[in-house]
């Protein structure tokens, strides 16, 4: 399978395990034991505030799916894991947005080296079918996904074992 990668493939190695970033490249992440979330349902829940990128995904060759990757911050979604300071021991979340239309990147310029906290998501409703979901970092970058409103979500532990959402 044909994978395009969006943000740097070497930082996706160093944050994930080798196994883990070739399920994400192949596709065979287990999808089948996430959760399926309007995208408004999943953020009256859970914030991606203060979590960290690792990357945007698309699988432009076979698919209309893009994975967003997080290092989902616990201190702010203390129901998924044990809130803790220490990046590495934070879960990971995959997104995975259904039926993209449009994926658009705005206002990334280098910022030495830093990793791209999370400040917040918007979400624009276009119609009954499509969604615009915006995820903006500290930084002033942005990255605007139009999609269908359903996703899959995937939450995964350091160890990769795959923790509850509701």
């Amino acid at each position: 399978m044909v994978n395009s990668v969006l943000f740097k493939a070497g930082e996706l190695m160093s944050s994930l395990s080798a196994a883990l970033a070739q399920h994400l490249i192949d596709g065979s992440l287990p999808w089948d034991r996430s959760v399926e979330f309007h995208i408004d349902g999943f953020l009256e829940k859970y914030t991606l505030h203060d979590s960290l990128w690792i990357g945007l995904f698309t699988d432009c060759a076979y698919s209309d799916t893009a994975v967003a990757v997080i290092c989902f911050d616990p201190v702010w979604n203390s129901s998924v894991s044990t809130p803790t300071s220490i990046c590495a021991d934070w879960p990971l979340l995959f997104l995975r947005f259904k039926c993209v239309s449009t994926i658009h990147f705005s206002g990334f310029r280098d910022i030495d080296g830093n990793q791209r906290g999370i400040s917040g998501v918007d979400v624009a409703h276009l119609s009954a079918e499509e969604v615009r979901t915006v995820i903006s970092d500290h930084y002033g970058a942005s990255v605007s996904a139009q999609h269908f409103p359903l996703i899959d979500v995937l939450a995964l532990s350091p160890d990769e074992r795959i923790l509850p959402l509701s």
